[in-house]
């Protein structure tokens, strides 16, 4: 531990009137040590809850995931339609957890889906828990996932596979209560090898700031994503209402409207089993898919196969 983040911290913690953004290279520097493992945990949490309470900069997450690029695992990809690197970290809390159903829909769509995500708060329901008891548990290691991405076309990948150091970050709410700058690093994740154009990131926000943030970081740095309004932090649209997806990267922003919405559909109990046994079910065809969440994965699909 023998890099002083102090000259940062005050920086970014002076409160309201005082506190200044990091420039692009302070960034760089600051999580290249906190990733290198040469920050201890009180100075980190410290530093996580200054960036969560000023809010990250867009200068900020550009250096952060350059800090990020050298701590993340190779990962082959298959041939054929772009993979959908879908990040599931927050789970349901008050709904039933539709990210199963939508990445499974894809997959026989023929779309790879690498789901990465961990598992923090035991009493939500994560997608990890639901895809475990339809037959797709966690991968033991990386070899494991592109197995599965070959043979199945989804492939569950804890973050500590593909990136211990970006985890450790993530893990930290575990410690302060509260999420934290990893987790937006996170949904921007791609993996060692993988060119940015060549894969796409569904990636979902939460409130106007952070979507202003994700349009300007793809605006800014080379790559390809569907940006939307989630589900209690998950990437999966809303039932019962018309909504956008963003497209983001080469040409500019390009709004994919979702007009299918219907009030009332009967979703199933929010604990792990009752929704896996739900989602089987629709998968099976014995009961109607939500036709938002149908529309959803069509959209998803052209786009990966354009």
């Amino acid at each position: 531990m023998d890099f002083d983040p102090r000259p940062y911290i005050k920086e970014i913690a002076r409160g309201p009137h005082g506190r200044r953004d990091l420039t692009r290279e302070q960034a760089r520097e600051l999580f290249a040590a906190i990733f290198a493992g040469r920050v201890g945990e009180a100075p980190l949490g410290g530093i996580l809850v200054a960036l969560r309470m000023k809010n990250e900069a867009l200068d900020e997450i550009a250096g952060m995931m350059e800090a990020l690029a050298p701590h993340v695992a190779p990962l082959r990809l298959p041939s054929g339609a772009r993979a959908l690197l879908l990040a599931s970290y927050n789970g349901a809390r008050k709904l039933a957890n539709l990210v199963p159903l939508l990445a499974l829909r894809l997959a026989r769509e023929g779309v790879p889906v690498l789901v990465h995500g961990v598992a923090q708060e035991p009493s939500r329901v994560t997608t990890f828990d639901v895809l475990a008891r339809l037959g797709h548990p966690a991968c033991a290691s990386l070899e494991e996932a592109e197995r599965r991405l070959d043979d199945e076309r989804i492939a569950c990948v804890p973050l500590s596979l593909l990136s211990p150091a970006l985890a450790r970050v993530v893990d930290m709410r575990l410690v302060m209560g509260v999420r934290n700058t990893g987790h937006t690093l996170a949904k921007l994740l791609l993996p060692a090898n993988v060119e940015p154009h060549s894969a796409c990131r569904l990636v979902s926000v939460t409130h106007p700031d952070f979507l202003g943030l994700m349009r300007g970081y793809f605006a800014a740095v080379p790559g390809d994503a569907l940006l939307l309004r989630g589900v209690e932090g998950e990437p999966v649209v809303r039932l019962h209402a018309p909504q956008t997806i963003e497209a983001l990267g080469g040409a500019g922003a390009v709004e994919l409207r979702i007009d299918a919405a219907e009030a009332g559909y009967p979703l199933p109990e929010r604990d792990a089993d009752s929704t896996a046994r739900w989602t089987r079910e629709v998968i099976e065809g014995r009961i109607a898919a939500p036709l938002a969440l149908a529309a959803e994965a069509s959209l998803i699909a052209r786009h990966c196969r354009r």
